[in-house]
This record gives C-alpha cells, structure tokens and sequence, in this order.
C-alpha cells in the first residue's frame, strides 16, 4: 500500500469518527430559559458555538444539522442516542430508476425504567420544516422542546416502572416518511408498547386561553389527558379518531394508527382554529413563540407522562 493511499484512509477514518460531533450552547437549569434556547438554536436564531446556524431543517444539510445536534443534546442527558436509518421506495419502482429512493433518520433514545419492564412509553416529534427558508420555530422546534423537557424532568426521577423512549422523526413534511418507518420498525420488535404521544407545533396561543388540543383513537388516553387538564384548569378540545378507514397525511400521529397502537396526539389548537399562521414559511420564527403557553402545556404532558410511567 503507497504512503498517499495510507494517509488517504487514516483521515477518511479520522474524519467518519468525527461527523456528528457537535459543540453545545450550555443550556440554563430553569425549563422555561432552557425551552427557549433549544428553540432559539433549532430556528437559527441562536449560533452555536461554532458559529453555525440551523437556518432551515428543510434540505438533507440541514436536517442532518438537526440529526446532529438532537443526539447531542440527548447524550447531554446521559442517554445513548441512535439513528433509526431508513430507506422508503418512491410510490413507483420505475421513478426508483431516475430518483433517489427517500432516505432519513430517525432519532432515538431509552430512558429504562428502574425495575423489570418490557413496556415503553413513547414520546414523539418531528426536527424537519416543511420548506425551504422556514425555520420551524413553532413547527416543531417547540414539540422537540416539549419532549426534551419532559425527559430531563423523568431522568431526576428515582422510580419508573416502564421505559420511556424518546423519538424525534425525520421528514415528516413528506407525507410521514420518517414515522411510518419507524412505526413498523416498531411493530416488528418484541417491545410492548403501552402508548405512543405525539406533539407537533405547540407555541401559538393568540386568544390566551391556554387550551390544547388531542387527537386519539384512544379513549383511555383521552380520558387522562382530560382529567390532567381539567385539574390544572386548562381548556381541552378532543377530536375523537375512528381507525376504521382512517387516513394517514397530516402528523406524525397518524403513522401509528393504522397499525394499531395506543396513539395520542396533541398541540396548540390547530384543527379549533387558534394555530399559528406561519407554518411553511419564513415567517415561522422564534419570536412568534408563546414560551409561556409552551411551558403550561409541557406542564400537562409531564404530568400525563408521569402519571403512566411512575
């Protein structure tokens, strides 16, 4: 083997141990400084330290930013963090001949639970924007925010009796690429999937009133997030979900219906009129966040979540 090629392989392998090793922000002890920084820095509206920006988590540049940066905030948390890799046909084998199939990553972690358990809750959001230029401030970098917070509360916690895993999906924006692929990887495992929470775009709340939003097949989980949300005095619009002949298009949820699981979904009031008109532009930024409706409705979910796993 000539000198040239041996250098040639020993940076090639320097250079793949480095890729996705990303330089943090140290993020503030209070939730709701810490919520605004993660979705500062997840619009680009805050560098990191590096002085990179993600601008947009449109292209597959910048969702890999994003892929990036995610897993490193989950590691920060002491967890190990994965790609689930996937690789989705385009609707015709013959378009497969001139265009890339669909690729992406999902990202992951387990928080175990504290004894014995097979059961995993799991708790959902999507990193990518829906076009070029949008920031996704409200779609969905408060959705991300919303999951990491209630996990960082759930890893200072002594007891739970069933795995939390923590998924944050990819191209969601295209027809659900990324959660329906993760959600028959899903199927296929020996898992015992007590439910699945999905959380996109919740920072909009323009008549003040706090209320949320959920959608679910699912009258148990329906029914807890009432109780939780009458306790706290929070107003709660409930779409009921019939499974038969649904059809998958909108959100992440929608992937994990058909299949099967217990599936939730919830947010700012996007189908009750009261969302944020800015999706899928420019104009999604972070200062059309209402951190303090994200915090109460991080608030609600924490205690949902508690309530199912403690």
């Amino acid at each position: 083997m000539g000198l040239p090629v041996l250098i040639w392989l020993i940076l090639s392998a320097c250079n793949s141990q480095n890729q996705g090793i990303v330089s943090l922000n140290e993020l503030p002890q209070n939730r709701a400084d810490y919520q605004s920084v993660m979705v500062a820095e997840l619009s680009g509206h805050q560098t990191l330290p590096d002085g990179s920006k993600m601008v947009s988590r449109w292209s597959a540049y910048g969702r890999a930013q994003a892929k990036d940066y995610l897993k490193a905030r989950l590691e920060e948390l002491g967890l190990t963090a994965r790609e689930h890799n996937y690789k989705a046909p385009n609707l015709s084998p013959a378009i497969d001949l001139i265009l890339n199939p669909f690729k992406g990553s999902n990202v992951y972690a387990v928080l175990p639970a504290t004894e014995e358990s097979n059961e995993y809750v799991v708790l959902g959001a999507h990193y990518d924007t829906g076009k070029r230029g949008a920031p996704g401030a409200i779609d969905n970098a408060t959705g991300i925010a919303l999951i990491y917070s209630v996990l960082k509360e759930l890893t200072q916690t002594d007891q739970r009796a069933r795995n939390v895993m923590v998924v944050f999906f990819d191209q969601e924006e295209e027809e659900l690429i990324g959660s329906q692929a993760f959600a028959g990887w899903l199927a296929d495992t020996d898992w015992e999937v007590h439910s699945v929470h999905c959380f996109d775009m919740v920072g909009w709340d323009s008549n003040g009133d706090w209320a949320m939003e959920t959608f679910s097949p699912n009258e148990q989980l329906s029914e807890l997030y009432r109780q939780v949300a009458q306790k706290r005095g929070v107003p709660l619009f409930q779409k009921a979900i019939n499974p038969v002949g649904f059809e998958v298009g909108a959100t992440d949820f929608d992937a994990f219906v058909l299949p099967g699981f217990s599936v939730i979904g919830a947010g700012e009031c996007y189908y009750h009129g009261d969302s944020s008109p800015y999706k899928d532009t420019p104009k999604d930024t972070y200062e059309t966040v209402n951190f303090d409706y994200l915090l109460s409705c991080t608030q609600l979910v924490e205690e949902v979540i508690k309530s199912i796993v403690i």
